[in-house]
């Protein structure tokens, strides 16, 4: 049976539609904006691409809706468009999280720690 092929990319965006994360059902919404933020870096050929996800639960459940990139393992709360629209732009373009909306990081032990 053939594997299954994936092209490169630098991080992955998970948007949590939990009904206590999400109680306004702005999480959905957020993830079709998304696709229009990232232009070039959505595109499947760019080896720098941003792939964006969806969850039923990150394990917050509240203060949503809640949004983390990784591999960098920054969590935001209450992302809204304009909020987004940052993460998007100073966050996963240049390089500068958010820091207001950061509530949450993995620390380098995190991150490398699967044992």
């Amino acid at each position: 049976m053939p594997k299954p092929s994936m092209n490169p990319y630098a991080r992955h965006i998970f948007i949590c539609t939990g009904r206590y994360c999400d109680p306004q059902g702005q999480a959905h919404h957020l993830y079709t904006h998304l696709a229009h933020l990232l232009g070039p870096l959505g595109r499947y050929e760019n080896p720098c691409r941003v792939k964006r996800g969806t969850t039923p639960c990150l394990g917050v459940c509240s203060d949503g809706p809640i949004v983390v990139v990784y591999p960098d393992g920054i969590w935001y709360h209450h992302v809204d468009e304009t909020v987004l629209e940052r993460i998007v732009q100073e966050h996963l373009e240049q390089h500068r999280p958010v820091e207001e909306y950061i509530f949450h990081r993995l620390s380098s032990d995190e991150k490398g720690s699967l044992s």
